[in-house]
């Protein structure tokens, strides 16, 4: 990888990504306190923020946001290994900043009322362990797939309206799962908030999960959902 400018745009273009992820979507987590559909509302809030970020940014770096989606680029071929590394590591400081300055602009009372935290997701208490796991990989899988639908040269016809489809997917997964595992579906989200509040372990069920489908999903795809082309054969005549 070269480092010249257009590298650091893209690296500073997935730090305001995942940093706008977590403060819009935080925001809106924190302040939608109770009500009979709150549920509904936070999934609905969460697929707009990412509609919002995918359409600023999504022409310059892809808008990942999402360190699962970066390994999954990586996994795909799309991008090299240095950066994919790149991309999460300015994913993970994207999300810290975005945290911090959420914290800063909330008040203090919207914040003693967020319990356990802020955007801190806990999975419900009789869930086992395997099924915690099983479930945030399934709804990680689901948003990886759409992805790996997007990176897809056979999609390309089928871009206009890439990023509302691609809100509303991840409307359909996090209200599916939000009362279950949290459904953050984003290792960023889920353990940025954990680190801010001391409990990282709290979390790591849901980061296997999301983890597990980052890495199954684009083996998947590769040998399942992508046809074998046979190369050209060019006749040569003497």
């Amino acid at each position: 990888m070269i480092w010249d400018f257009f590298t650091f745009i893209r690296a500073a273009t997935e730090f305001s990504a995942t940093a706008l992820l977590i403060l819009l979507g935080c925001m809106g987590d924190a302040m939608n306190q109770g009500g009979e559909h709150k549920f509904l509302v936070t999934s609905v809030h969460y697929g707009l923020t990412v509609m919002v970020v995918m359409h600023v940014f999504g022409f310059v770096s892809g808008a990942h946001a999402n360190p699962c989606i970066s390994i999954s680029c990586y996994c795909l071929g799309h991008i090299a290994l240095e950066v994919m590394l790149m991309y999460v590591a300015c994913q993970m400081a994207g999300a810290f900043a975005g945290y911090l300055l959420l914290l800063q602009l909330l008040p203090k009372e919207v914040v003693d009322k967020s319990k356990p935290g802020v955007c801190l997701v806990q999975p419900m208490h009789s869930l086992s362990t395997a099924q915690v796991v099983t479930i945030e990989c399934l709804l990680t899988a689901v948003l990886v797939l759409g992805w790996c639908a997007l990176w897809d040269v056979r999609n390309g016809r089928f871009l206009d309206s890439v990023t509302i489809r691609m809100g509303l997917l991840v409307v359909a997964c996090h209200y599916a799962g939000v009362q279950l595992t949290g459904a953050c579906m984003n290792p960023a989200s889920t353990l940025v908030p954990a680190i801010f509040h001391g409990n990282p372990d709290a979390v790591l069920l849901q980061l296997t999960g999301q983890i597990l489908a980052a890495v199954l999903v684009p083996f998947v795809w590769n040998n399942v959902y992508t046809p074998r082309y046979k190369p050209l054969e060019i006749p040569v005549y003497n």
